[in-house]
């Protein structure tokens, strides 16, 4: 073998190692990735709230902060008009489950064919020792979630620099393209989180007033636990409906089906009217790709997984869309087909503008 066979395959296992062990630092450090992509979706909010002090003519850092103090103060308001009744419902909901629970699973036992599954469920005692492991869990996670904020307003402050940095990690040659493909991807990340805060703040509102009508107790309690997780799809609405239905338990069988009603329309207008209107604005995933990322984060990182699951889906979405299935397949795949048209006054930063342009 010459010098020139032996160098070519020196080169050949270099890459091949340099390849296994970066697959091997992504496996180990697939938390801090999860964390960074937090601060990605943190900081889309941030730039979403401050778009209109940007569109009359301020410049990028004092709207990003204008935007975070708008947030802030919106969150502040929520606080000041609805804080005390809400934490109060939120308290009866806490104590009044357990009860409901076990009504439900009494209930549940007199049917045969379910007592195998019974079985196989945790008792509350297990349910709520969890939950505490969890609320554990969460005071050691204030150090995460103080990093992500920090990392979000350095992100919003200047995504332009970040975008680069990414665009350096291929060759020159395709710089246009991964700009392209992540200035996409950031469109419509930003519409997805548009569209699903409005689906989440209609259903909730849905579902409190449903709820108050029937005569479920702490109805703004549970309206407001059905628009968080109706930020998960596919499963979010069952696990938001959950306490509801078991609360309305101690109501009576009037109640429970009036309550399950209440779900049911609110959950067909979102599925059948306002997802497909609001979709029009925003990259549409397969159900089948949401349920699998959804079960492979899930997996992975529990609870925080499946939160993040639906916008990391619809970022490596439009990633796969563009440069794996149209530049390197060359199947048609016009960006276009997954993410509406970026308007001239779009909140998305002035980079990918610049990268939207470039492909029509």
């Amino acid at each position: 073998m010459g010098s020139a066979d032996m160098a070519r395959v020196a080169r050949s296992t270099l890459v091949i190692l340099l390849i296994v062990g970066l697959a091997l630092l992504t496996v180990q450090f697939s938390f801090v990735f999860l964390l960074i992509f937090s601060a990605v979706l943190v900081a889309t909010l941030i730039r979403a709230a401050g778009a209109p002090f940007r569109r009359v003519g301020m410049g990028d850092m004092p709207s990003v902060f204008l935007g975070l103090f708008l947030i802030l103060a919106v969150l502040a308001a929520c606080g000041f008009l609805f804080g005390a009744q809400l934490t109060e419902q939120f308290t009866e909901v806490a104590q009044q489950l357990p009860t409901a629970f076990e009504q439900a699973r009494s209930l549940v036992e007199q049917v045969p064919f379910l007592n195998s599954f019974l079985t196989g469920t945790p008792d509350i005692q297990s349910i709520m020792g969890r939950a505490v492991s969890f609320a554990f869990g969460a005071v050691g996670a204030v150090t995460n979630l103080v990093l992500v904020i920090v990392a979000a307003i350095y992100l919003a402050l200047d995504p332009d620099l970040y975008m680069r940095g990414v665009e350096k990690l291929f060759p020159k040659s395709e710089g246009e393209r991964v700009r392209e493909a992540l200035s996409a991807s950031g469109q419509a990340l930003n519409q997805w989180l548009i569209a699903q805060f409005a689906t989440m703040l209609i259903v909730g509102t849905l579902i409190w007033v449903g709820l108050m009508i029937v005569g479920v107790p702490s109805a703004a309690a549970l309206g407001v636990i059905s628009g968080l997780t109706n930020f998960i799809p596919l499963i979010g609405p069952f696990i938001g409906a959950a306490p509801g239905v078991l609360l309305a338990l101690a109501q009576g069988s009037d109640t429970i089906l009036w309550t399950i009603v209440v779900y049911v329309i609110a959950q067909q207008l979102e599925g059948n009217v306002l997802t497909p209107m609001i979709q029009k604005y925003a990259v549409s995933i397969p159900p089948a790709v949401l349920l699998f990322a959804l079960a492979a984060l899930g997996s992975l990182f529990g609870m925080i997984g499946v939160v993040v699951a639906a916008p990391l889906a619809v970022v490596l979405y439009v990633l796969v869309t563009l440069l794996w299935v149209r530049d390197t397949l060359g199947h048609d795949a016009d960006i276009a087909e997954i993410d509406a048209p970026a308007p001239a006054d779009s909140n998305a930063p002035e980079a990918m503008k610049a990268g939207s342009e470039t492909q029509h």
